[in-house]
C-alpha cells in the first residue's frame, strides 16, 4: 500500500472521529463534563504526586546528609561536615519550601491526608530551622576542635579551647530547644502509621541532641573552672567495685586525690576506703530517720556502705566528710568511676602497663581487678595496692593525652548513661551546672520530668560474689487512668558462678567474714525497689508467688520496697513487682538500676499506657 493511500485512511479516520465525538456531547452533554473534569483532576493529581515526590526526595537527603554530618563529625573531619551540612541545607530548604506552596495548602485541607500533610509541613520547617541555627555552630565549632585537639599532653587539658566551646554550643542548644517546643506542640495521634513514626523517630533524635548540647555547654563552662582555672581544686575519684553491689553501682574501694591547677591534673595520695575506717554507733554525718529505717546506721558509721543510698549527693557528703575526718584535706567535688567503664575507655587507648603488675586491657581489667586479684593475692593490702595502682596507671595515660578522642568521648558517655560515671560538686554554683543531669545521679522528690523506677541492688553476704551475679530489669507501662500509670517491672537474678563453688577463696565468698550469712558460692541480695514521687509500689511476687504486702518505707517523698534474693550457684530468681505512678504522670516511665559488673545495662524508657501510639 502505498504512502498516499495510508495517508487518505488516516484522514478519513480521524475525521469519522470528530464526528463521533461532536454527536457524543451533543447526545450526553453531562458525561462530557465530567470527561473534563476528570482529565484536569488527572493533571492535577499528577502535579501533586509530584510535588509530594518532591519533598520525599528532598526529605530523604536531608536524612541520608544528616548521618553523613554525623559520622563526619565523629571522625574529625570538619570539611566533610561542613560538606554534608550545604546539602542538608539545601534539601531541607526546598523540602520547606515545596510543603508550603499552594498545592500543599490544598493537601493540608483534605479530610484523610490533611494531618499528615500538615505534619509534614512542620517537620520540613523544623528541619531546615536547625540546619540553618542549630547544625551550624556545631560544624563551626568542628572547625575549632580539628585545628588543635583537646586532649591533655603531659597532665595540662587545654582550658581556652574548652571554653571557646561555649557559646556555639549555647547558639546550637537554643536552636534546638525551639526545635523540640515545636515538634512538642504538634498532635500526631491523626497521622498515618509510617509517618507517625518517622515523626517520634524525629522527636526523639532532637531531644536527644538538645540533652547532648545542654551537657557540652555546661561541660565547656563548667570544666575550665572543675580543673583549676582561678583557684586550685581537690577531687576525690572513688574506684567502685562492682563485684560487691552498692544501690550506686559497687563498694567504694580505692581512693585517689585528684589536685587540679590550671589545667593540669595529678594524683597525689591514694587510700582505700577501708583504711578510712568505721565509727560504730556514732553516724559521721547525722542520719535521718528514713535512712536509719531503709538503710541501717552502717550507712553513716562505715565508710564502705556509704553508697548504699541510691543518692549520689549524700554518699558524696558522707565520703567528704570521713575524708576530712581522716586525711584533714578540703574536698571540691567527687567522682565515681567503674572497672567496666575503664574497660570502656582502654578500648579507646590500648593496653595500658601497670607498673609492677601485667598490662591491662580492655578485655581484662574487669577480671583482674573485680575477681583474679582476690582468688590470688589472700591480703587485703595486696588486694588493695593493685586496684590503687591500675587506677593511677590509667589515670595517668589518660592525663597525658593517649586514645582517640571520640572513642573516649563515647565510652565516658555510655558509662554516664550506665550508671557507671557519677560526680558531684561541693560549690553550689558548679552543682547546678549539673543537677538534673544523668551524671549527677540524684535520687530526689521532683514532680516534674518523667516518672523514674528505681531497681538498686546490695551485696548482702558481704562477698565479691557479684563479680558472678548476672542482672536484668525490664519495665513496661500496663494501663492508664487519670493519668496514673500501672506499671510492671521484672527483675531477673541469675547466679553464674562456676561448678565446684565451694572451692572459691574467703576472700571471694566472704565465708569467715564478720556478719555473712551465706554459704560459700551463694548470693544475698537485698535489692530496693522504688516508685515514681507520689506513687507507689503495690505487689511483689517472687518466681511467680506472692510475698504477701512488701515491705515499704519512704525515702525523699519516693517508696521504696526491700526485698531478699537468695540464689545458689547456677539459680534464677525472678522477680516482679507492681508499681503506680501519681495522678498527672502520662509520661513515658523510666528505669534506672544499679550497674553491674557485666558491661550494659537495663536503664530505659516504657512507653506509656497513657498515650495514644
Amino acid at each position: 500500500m502505498s504512502p498516499e493511500i495510508r495517508r487518505r485512511r488516516r484522514s478519513r479516520g480521524f475525521r469519522r472521529l470528530l464526528r463521533q465525538v461532536r454527536r457524543f456531547r451533543r447526545e450526553h452533554p453531562r458525561w462530557t463534563v465530567a470527561i473534563g473534569l476528570g482529565a484536569v483532576l488527572v493533571l492535577l493529581g499528577g502535579w501533586a504526586l509530584w510535588v509530594a515526590l518532591g519533598a520525599s526526595r528532598d526529605l530523604g537527603e536531608v536524612d541520608e546528609q544528616a548521618r553523613a554530618m554525623r559520622d563526619a563529625l565523629v571522625q574529625g573531619d570538619a570539611a566533610g561536615a561542613r560538606s554534608a551540612l550545604a546539602a542538608y541545607q539545601e534539601a531541607a530548604d526546598s523540602a520547606d519550601d515545596t510543603t508550603h506552596g499552594a498545592t500543599w495548602s490544598v493537601f493540608g485541607a483534605l479530610p484523610l491526608v490533611g494531618d499528615d500533610a500538615k505534619g509534614v509541613a512542620t517537620v520540613a520547617e523544623v528541619l531546615a530551622d536547625v540546619g540553618r541555627d542549630g547544625l551550624t555552630p556545631v560544624v563551626d565549632a568542628a572547625d575549632l576542635v580539628t585545628a588543635e585537639s583537646f586532649q591533655p599532653v603531659e597532665h595540662r587539658f587545654p582550658l581556652d579551647r574548652i571554653a571557646a566551646l561555649e557559646e556555639p554550643a549555647a547558639r546550637s542548644e537554643k536552636a534546638f530547644d525551639t526545635a523540640s517546643r515545636r515538634l512538642a506542640a504538634v498532635d500526631p495521634t491523626g497521622f498515618a502509621g509510617p509517618i507517625r513514626t518517622a515523626f517520634d523517630g524525629l522527636r526523639g533524635l532532637v531531644d536527644d541532641a538538645r540533652g547532648t548540647l545542654q551537657s557540652t555547654y555546661r561541660a565547656s563552662r563548667l570544666i575550665p573552672r572543675m580543673l583549676g582555672e582561678g583557684g586550685d581544686r581537690n577531687y576525690l575519684l572513688v574506684f567502685q567495685n562492682n563485684a560487691e553491689s552498692r544501690s550506686s553501682g559497687g563498694l567504694p574501694g580505692s581512693l585517689s586525690l585528684i589536685q587540679a591547677r590550671d589545667g593540669k591534673v595529678d594524683i597525689v595520695r591514694q587510700v582505700d576506703m577501708a583504711e578510712l575506717g568505721a565509727t560504730p554507733g556514732h553516724p559521721v554525718l547525722p542520719l535521718s530517720t528514713e535512712e536509719r529505717d531503709l538503710f541501717g546506721e552502717i550507712l553513716g558509721t562505715i565508710g564502705v556502705d556509704a553508697t548504699l543510698t541510691p543518692d549520689i549527693p549524700r554518699s558524696s557528703d558522707l565520703i567528704r566528710a570521713r575524708w576530712q575526718q581522716v586525711e584533714g584535706q578540703r574536698l571540691d567535688g567527687v567522682l565515681y568511676v567503674d572497672p567496666v567503664v575503664v574497660s570502656y575507655l582502654l578500648t579507646a587507648i590500648g593496653e595500658v602497663p601497670v607498673p609492677g603488675y601485667a598490662p591491662i586491657t580492655a578485655g581484662n581489667v574487669v577480671r583482674r581487678v573485680e575477681n583474679e586479684i582476690y582468688a590470688l593475692t589472700p591480703g587485703t593490702q595486696a588486694q588493695s595496692d593493685y586496684q590503687e595502682a591500675v587506677a593511677k596507671a590509667v589515670f595517668d595515660v589518660f592525663s597525658d593525652g593517649y586514645g582517640n578522642s571520640a572513642d573516649l568521648i563515647r565510652g565516658l558517655v555510655t558509662g554516664v548513661e550506665e550508671g557507671r560515671v557519677r560526680m558531684h560538686f561541693f560549690a553550689d554554683e558548679a552543682q547546678r551546672e549539673i543537677a538534673g543531669t544523668r551524671i549527677a545521679g540524684e535520687f530526689v522528690d521532683r514532680t516534674d520530668g518523667p516518672p523514674v523506677v528505681g531497681v538498686y541492688v546490695n551485696d548482702a553476704g558481704p562477698t565479691k560474689m557479684q563479680y558472678y551475679l548476672r542482672q536484668k530489669a525490664e519495665l513496661y507501662s500496663r494501663s492508664c487512668s487519670g493519668g496514673r500509670q500501672e506499671l510492671g517491672a521484672t527483675l531477673t537474678f541469675t547466679n553464674a558462678t562456676p561448678g565446684l563453688a565451694d572451692q572459691l577463696p574467703d576472700a571471694i565468698t566472704g565465708e569467715f567474714f564478720p556478719g555473712n550469712r551465706t554459704d560459700p558460692g551463694q548470693q544475698l541480695l537485698v535489692v530496693y525497689v522504688s516508685a515514681p514521687v507520689g506513687g507507689s509500689v503495690d505487689e511483689v511476687r517472687i518466681d511467680g508467688q506472692s510475698t504477701g504486702d512488701p515491705t515499704v518505707s519512704t525515702y525523699a517523698g519516693r517508696q521504696v520496697a526491700t526485698i531478699g534474693v537468695l540464689l545458689d550457684p547456677g539459680q534464677t530468681q525472678t522477680v516482679d513487682v507492681v508499681l503506680h505512678t501519681a495522678k498527672g504522670q502520662p509520661d513515658d516511665a523510666r528505669l534506672e538500676m544499679s550497674p553491674g559488673a557485666a558491661p550494659g545495662s537495663s536503664n530505659a524508657t516504657a512507653p506509656s499506657a497513657c498515650r495514644v501510639r
